[in-house]
């Protein structure tokens, strides 16, 4: 493995651990409980996810196929603090991608998540790519609607020359949803990305399915942008701890979304260049007459 997809990997879980050790536990303390809200986090709890589908390239084909697996633990930190950890292990096109993402917040289960975020991602491609994020964090409920999204900076890195690492650099970015419960187990959505420099609207669906005694769900999500960037998954969802809950509920007392999937999109992937033989210069045209000695280039 590439020593830059190492290092964006460490800065990944570097970023997690961070976030989640370094919170603020005792300034949670002075919220009185009297206060009447609910905790942030109600219960130390988890989920993990397999996805696959097809981006960038034609759906259907094996070569653009992606997939992988995602696995996030979050736990309360006094009565008004949550940190979450993420992280992401998965293949694009034939490369090895991972990456991990911390989360450290604050929320009131019945109106409102604010926090900050970081994110890093690597490529195991030819261009060793890699892509950090860091951002502030929010969700607003409405009733069955939610609001949420990280806005922030992020950084674009890997390239086979110091030309094209300097033209990747920095930039904003954005991840928004717009989500409705349509049942409370049940949540349609409809969003947009700018990342990578490449703006994509974003759909999506998610419904539980119990599964063997788990809350357990299934999704299927899209994105269709600029620049022929488009994609499409699904797959199955398991959550761990809290208890028998509806989809809704998870949501907004569990568990913040884990945003790894989109980062999987923010740098292309390229292919590797083959190792086959590189084809000869064509002949050398004539001077146009019929019959002559050695030719000369025009």
């Amino acid at each position: 493995m590439h020593m830059r997809l190492k290092t964006a990997l460490l800065s990944g879980a570097a970023i997690g651990l961070a976030l989640g050790a370094g919170a603020p536990v005792r300034a949670a303390d002075m919220f009185s409980e009297s206060a009447g809200l609910a905790p942030a986090v109600d219960v130390l709890n988890g989920k993990v996810e397999g996805f696959g589908g097809w981006a960038d390239g034609r759906f259907g084909r094996s070569g653009d196929f992606v997939g992988g697996g995602l696995a996030s633990v979050t736990l309360p930190l006094g009565e008004r603090f949550g940190a979450q950890v993420d992280g992401i292990a998965a293949s694009k096109r034939g490369d090895f991608v991972g990456g991990g993402a911390g989360h450290l917040f604050t929320r009131d289960p019945a109106s409102y998540l604010f926090g900050v975020y970081g994110s890093g991602i690597g490529f195991d491609d030819r261009l060793n790519s890699w892509n950090a994020k860091i951002g502030a964090e929010g969700e607003a409920y409405f009733g069955r609607l939610t609001l949420s999204g990280v806005l922030g900076y992020e950084r674009i890195g890997g390239g086979s020359s110091a030309t094209e690492r300097t033209r990747k650099g920095g930039s904003f970015f954005d991840y928004v949803d717009v989500s409705y419960y349509v049942t409370d187990d049940w949540k349609v959505s409809a969003g947009h990305r700018y990342t990578g420099r490449k703006h994509a609207a974003a759909l999506g669906t998610e419904i539980a399915l119990p599964v063997a005694g788990f809350d357990s769900s299934a999704f299927v999500e899209g994105r269709l942008g600029e620049k022929d960037y488009k994609a499409v998954w699904g797959g199955l969802k398991v959550y761990f701890g809290g208890g028998d809950k509806t989809l809704i509920a998870r949501h907004r007392e569990s568990d913040p979304p884990n945003w790894l999937k989109d980062d999987l999109f923010a740098t292309s992937s390229r292919k590797r260049r083959s190792a086959g033989v590189t084809p000869p210069p064509p002949p050398p045209t004539c001077g146009g007459e019929s019959s002559c000695g050695p030719c000369y280039p025009q």
